[in-house]
């Protein structure tokens, strides 16, 4: 009797400390958000992600030594977390070899923030009620940052995060949102947007949802909007791909009617344009200066892959020295330190610009397949699961995630670099979330299934 009293004890301890733990994980998910944004002027290195952060791990291995905590993984998901752990040993290993040994420790610090978000993210969200929650969060905080955006591109002003901006003087009116530089802003929009349309699209499907699906479709525009006036062309070509992907999968789930709906919306969007433009001129002229901005921006991309451009030198230059190094890599960030070699007067850039050759180079050919085989599973996983499962916040989250995955692809080579973009850390986490829940609901429906089977079944007596 006693020792029962203190196993039901225990249980309630563990879950106290579950939820509590938990609550403490989506705080540090908001502040991984803001960055530096959330640092004191005096101590802009120290800021509130890394605070929470190091006390969530302290306190993690605190509870997981007194096994108040159970690490469980699920059979489907565990192949992705195996990768995590070789990718995370190969980086500390590199550092045998690396040249700049700081740089290779803030790469491997990043990389181990960015695991641990993917990491914990998944091993939290465990219930239905807990995606729910983490989807608003996120959903809540990308309209903040979209407002943000528009703040500075009605004001010119910017936050304490902005980068260098060019042409001092002069006002910018680039959008920034909390990020250091426009294309981070951009790259972070292509992969959270899909979230906020398809969302659209489900709550459209009832008449009484359909005003909140309409103010989610005019934000998930204003977020088009926002990434047409960073200038960010990859970023451009990844929402075309990802709206693309948004409509075939469309098409796939609902047949013939989706084809007529498809078409209806089409239509009236086109005699909405028609009446806007004959009714409101100033909105008619800037929808036009809009599309102007992006075809002009869409245009100047078959420069951008010249023999002669930035990208060409780097990607040439970075193979140069990856063949040096026997395909292994260079080094956990290391590939800067490399380009140091090729910096001549007229051409100054060290970053690579390119997160799938930023793999390559940093951690060899080796990383770079696995890192592709991940993303391949992933969208495979995720495009089954949008097929098969049922209306729900899951088969919602997981459309999000497959629609900005396919994106994905070109938005990385946006970005100066994304081994420190904690935003496309939690996306993965957030992808993995759905696929986690949808396994384990499914195996335990199938577990279900199995016990009500056999207590069907008469059991017959032994033979004597």
């Amino acid at each position: 009797m006693l020792r029962k009293v203190r196993a039901k004890v225990d249980e309630v301890s563990c879950e106290k400390i579950m939820i509590f733990m938990k609550a403490l994980w989506l705080a540090t998910l908001v502040t991984a958000f803001f960055g530096p944004l959330l640092a004191l002027n005096a101590c802009p290195g120290i800021f509130a992600f890394k605070i929470l952060l190091s006390l969530h791990l302290a306190l993690f291995g605190f509870f997981l030594a007194f096994r108040k905590m159970d690490l469980a993984l699920n059979r489907e998901t565990k192949p992705y977390f195996v990768f995590f752990l070789v990718w995370l040993v190969w980086a500390l290993f590199s550092l045998a070899w690396a040249g700049n040994i700081p740089d290779g420790l803030r790469n491997l610090w990043y990389l181990f923030s960015g695991l641990c978000l993917i990491g914990f993210t998944t091993f939290y969200i465990r219930k239905e009620k807990d995606l729910i929650a983490s989807f608003f969060i996120l959903a809540a905080i990308l309209l903040i940052i979209m407002g943000v955006g528009i703040w500075e591109y009605k004001t010119g002003l910017h936050l304490k995060t902005a980068g260098l901006i060019q042409n001092a003087g002069v006002i910018s009116k680039t959008p920034r949102g909390v990020f250091k530089n426009q294309n981070d802003m951009a790259t972070y929009l292509a992969l959270y947007l899909p979230f906020l349309y398809i969302s659209a699209r489900y709550l459209a499907a009832r008449l009484k949802t359909l005003i909140p699906a309409l103010v989610l479709a005019a934000c998930a525009g204003t977020g088009i909007f926002l990434i047409i006036n960073t200038g960010s062309r990859g970023n451009l070509v990844a929402v075309a791909l990802s709206l693309l992907t948004a409509v075939i999968i469309y098409l796939i789930q609902g047949k013939g009617k989706a084809f007529r709906n498809v078409l209806v919306v089409a239509t009236a969007a086109a005699v909405l344009y028609f009446a806007l433009a004959s009714t409101h001129p100033a909105l008619h002229y800037q929808l036009k200066r809009q599309f102007r901005i992006a075809r002009h921006h869409l245009v100047s991309l078959e420069h951008a892959g010249g023999e002669y451009s930035a990208r060409m030198i780097l990607i040439n230059n970075a193979l140069l020295e990856l063949n040096k190094h026997s395909l292994m890599g260079v080094g956990a960030g290391n590939a800067e330190e490399h380009m140091k070699e090729y910096r001549t007067e007229t051409f100054q850039i060290l970053a690579l610009h390119n997160w799938w050759l930023e793999i390559l180079v940093n951690y060899g050919i080796f990383i770079f397949v696995l890192y592709v085989a991940f993303i391949g599973k992933l969208l495979v996983q995720l495009f089954l699961l949008t097929i098969r499962a049922g209306p729900g916040v899951i088969r919602m989250v997981a459309e999000g995630a497959l629609v900005g995955l396919a994106g994905f692809p070109i938005a990385a080579v946006s970005s100066s670099s994304l081994a420190y973009s904690r935003v496309m850390w939690i996306f993965f986490g957030m992808a993995l979330c759905a696929l986690n829940l949808y396994n384990c609901s499914k195996t335990m429906h199938e577990t279900e299934e199995g016990e009500k089977f056999e207590s069907s079944v008469p059991v017959q007596p032994l033979p004597k």
